[in-house]
């Protein structure tokens, strides 16, 4: 509301003073150099020039002409620098037309303004600097370009009408204390935590285009604000500038043809209160906000509206404002094909809405509302809003090799490696220290009918020779032997590895050493084969649950298989969650 205010009291100071100016004859007709000349001169405070053609004139103004060769000056003022010490007023003047003319190496030590001014049809400020700030108002010009300058305090544009108004490569700064100017438009006020670096407004007129690029931001004891306040620009370029404290502000501006920001850095919201952009022809990768984001600025002492306002949702018309404009980016960066763009904007946009859910349940706190928020919280932790299916993949991983730690501490019918199992494997290891049995005798013993088994089988084969088809019968010994083949590879491996040879008691101090260090390594070993089994299991009996394949009857007992019960519904729920998500970054893809 209070910058609605300084509009209005701004445009009403500018038509005021530029009533019944426009006139088409001019009372004097000065060249550049004596113009300059003129100001250098001039021993007043004021120098006031109105009603007045400055013509270009190759004779005596080559000092200006294009062709001269320039280099930006280092941090020492050049020798031939022209300083100007009084304020500078021009009142209906006229600037140099059909010739490109560059002003070069001037100071001005006070406050330049422009009012009704024409003409200009391509004017560069060169290496100039000023002190206080620069103020164009009711103009209208060709082009205006300040290249390798020093802009200090303030700039004010009012209603001009431009082809091309660029700033490149230039320092502009801002201070608590106000420039002695001869205009004070009502946001100016002295020691505020912020002033004004640029200001301009438009109503009527038209900047064609609007170059910001390549610019330092002097660092000050105020936050600098850069606002465009209403107006329409065919195209605007701010290019390579870390805007710092800076506040941006867009306030009802429209850009028609291409709006190319890059390679900026915001660190703080950029205002953007009703600012109208092409969706094709926009060039503004969300990466250069991802710090900052969007807000609305009411008042630039305060904090802006931004996603992360918890008072937000209190007031929705500003809720509805700020969630417009993230709507505007994100489809932007949707009909680019911006998708990375697209999903960060959409991320913020979210976020506001998941704080409008938590201040709706504070309100109102019944079980819908607190569902509302905290489904949207998890949302975002597990998927970034749907945006992110390898970040909800990462979790659904994470969850699965959660549950198989639970699983690891208890058996299941895959492996039965419990306590009877580990009982029964120490039983038999002692047994095979006080008895002469070998580790081929354990073996044999504990297969022993399945062997039985195998020497009926081909019992049978030799009994049947003569009642059966050769061809049936041939069949029978790859079988035989097949069966066989694991049995005496291990046979074989259990007799090589013996190291016992007799019993425990039996065998010499040296002997003893020897067998204990072999068997504590062979049951290191043989504890980590368990672990990897169990391990295998429990993530493969975890993976089953999770994606609710199914195994039929559950492979584990107890408490267990409400276990499996609440990962089977968690799987389902966080799998559809990742399949809405991944179809729909391919669908925008």
């Amino acid at each position: 509301m209070l910058k609605h205010l300084y509009r209005l009291l701004f445009c009403l100071i500018t038509i005021g003073s530029v009533t019944q100016v426009h006139a088409q004859e001019y009372e004097r007709s000065i060249s550049i150099s004596e113009w300059i000349e003129e100001m250098a001169n001039h021993k007043d405070s004021t120098y006031i020039l109105q009603n007045t053609e400055i013509y270009y004139n190759e004779n005596v103004d080559s000092l200006y002409a294009w062709w001269q060769p320039r280099t930006p000056a280092a941090d020492t003022i050049p020798k031939d620098t022209i300083h100007i010490r009084s304020r500078v007023m021009l009142f209906n003047c006229k600037l140099p037309e059909n010739s490109t003319v560059v002003m070069s190496n001037l100071i001005f030590h006070r406050n330049v303004s422009l009012t009704a001014c024409q003409g200009g049809s391509q004017m560069i400020f060169y290496n100039d600097i000023f002190h206080e700030g620069l103020d164009i108002r009711k103009s209208d010009m060709g082009t205006l370009q300040f290249q390798y300058s020093s802009i200090l305090h303030r700039i004010i544009i009012a209603e001009l009408q431009i082809n091309l108004f660029s700033f490149s490569n230039c320092k502009l700064s801002t201070e608590a204390k106000l420039p002695s100017v001869p205009f004070n438009y009502g946001f100016e006020v002295e020691d505020q935590p912020f002033q004004i670096l640029i200001y301009i407004t438009q109503n009527e007129n038209k900047i064609n285009t609007f170059n910001l690029s390549n610019c330092e931001i002097l660092e000050t004891d105020v936050d600098p604000v850069i606002q465009f306040n209403g107006g329409i620009y065919d195209i605007m370029y701010i290019d390579g500038i870390e805007f710092k404290e800076t506040i941006i502000d867009f306030i009802e501006v429209s850009v028609k043809e291409v709006l190319a920001v890059q390679d900026c850095i915001f660190n703080k919201p950029l205002g953007t209160n009703q600012f109208n952009f092409p969706l094709n022809n926009t060039s503004f990768y969300w990466d250069q906000l991802s710090n900052a984001g969007l807000g609305l600025y009411y008042d630039y002492a305060q904090l802006p509206f931004n996603s992360q306002t918890d008072t937000l949702s209190a007031q929705i018309y500003v809720f509805n404002a700020l969630k417009s404009m993230y709507s505007k980016f994100h489809s932007m960066y949707r009909t680019q094909g911006d998708i990375e763009s697209a999903n960060a904007s959409y991320v913020q946009m979210k976020d506001m809405e998941t704080r409008k859910y938590q201040y709706g349940y504070l309100q109102n706190p019944d079980l819908q509302s607190l569902f509302n928020w905290r489904l949207n919280q998890f949302l975002k932790y597990f998927s970034a809003y749907g945006t992110s299916p390898v970040k909800s993949l990462i979790f659904s991983m994470w969850t699965i090799l959660l549950f198989a730690a639970l699983y690891f501490f208890f058996p299941s019918d895959w492996d039965q490696i419990d306590r009877k199992f580990l009982i029964g494997q120490h039983r038999k290891l002692m047994e095979y220290f006080k008895s002469e049995q070998k580790l081929e005798d354990f073996y044999s013993d504990e297969h022993k009918e399945l062997f039985q088994t195998f020497e009926h089988y081909k019992k049978e084969i030799r009994e049947n020779k003569g009642q059966l088809p050769a061809v049936v019968l041939a069949m029978g010994k790859p079988l035989y032997l097949a069966a066989m083949i694991k049995h005496k590879f291990l046979t074989f491996f259990y007799r090589r590895i013996e190291i016992l040879k007799g019993r425990w008691v039996d065998l010499s101090s040296k002997r003893k050493t020897y067998v204990a260090l072999v068997t504590f390594f062979s049951l290191a070993a043989y504890t980590v084969f368990l672990i990897g089994v169990r391990t295998l299991n429990s993530v493969t009996l975890s993976i089953n649950v999770f994606s609710t394949l199914g195994f039929g009857a559950i492979p584990v007992q107890g408490i267990t298989r409400y276990i499996t019960i609440i990962e089977g519904f968690i799987g389902w729920f966080l799998l559809s969650i990742f399949s809405v998500s991944l179809i729909g970054q391919v669908l925008q893809s």
